[in-house]
C-alpha cells in the first residue's frame, strides 16, 4: 500500500522530507519489520538503526512495540512500503507516540496508541514506548 493521504502528508503532519535521520530509520525499520516481521528483519533493522546512531538499547523495546501491533488482529495496521515517500497513518500515529514518549508524555502516548490497541496491548505497548523514547532521549535523536 503506498497511497497518499492528503497530497503525501499525514493526517498528523509528518512528512517524509520533514524527518530527521534518526525519525527516517525508524520509520524503515517500521516498514522493513511490516514487511519480514520480526524474525526475517530483526537484522535488517538492527543495521539500519545502528547506522542511523539510534542506540542499542532501543531495540528490544522498538521489537515489544511492534510485536504488540501485529499480536492485535483487530485491524491491520497501516504500514507503508519501503520506497513509499508518504507516510500511513498507523505510521503517522507511531511517530507521535513515540515522540511524545521521548519528550516524557506518557498520557500523550498512551492517547495516540489507544486508537488501536485494547487495554492489555495498550499496557504493554506504552511501556514499550515509553522506553523506546527514553532510549532515543539519552542518545539525543
Amino acid at each position: 500500500m503506498c497511497e497518499a493521504i492528503d497530497g503525501g502528508k499525514s493526517v498528523t503532519g509528518w512528512t517524509l522530507a520533514g524527518l530527521t535521520g534518526a525519525e527516517r530509520a525508524l520509520l524503515l525499520a517500521i516498514r522493513r519489520w511490516g514487511r519480514g516481521g520480526t524474525a526475517r528483519g530483526m537484522m535488517v533493522v538492527r543495521q539500519s538503526l545502528m547506522q542511523a546512531g539510534v542506540p542499542a538499547d532501543a531495540l528490544l523495546p522498538l521489537f515489544t512495540l511492534l510485536g504488540v501491533l501485529d499480536a492485535d488482529h483487530s485491524r491491520a495496521a497501516d504500514i507503508r512500503s519501503p520506497g513509499c515517500t508518504d507516510i500511513g497513518m498507523d505510521e503517522a500515529r507511531l511517530l507521535d507516540a513515540l515522540a511524545a514518549a521521548q519528550a516524557g508524555e506518557d498520557d500523550a502516548a498512551m492517547d495516540v496508541l489507544e486508537h488501536w490497541l485494547p487495554l492489555v496491548a495498550l499496557c504493554i505497548a506504552a511501556a514499550a514506548a515509553r522506553d523506546l523514547g527514553a532510549a532515543l532521549a539519552r542518545a539525543g535523536l
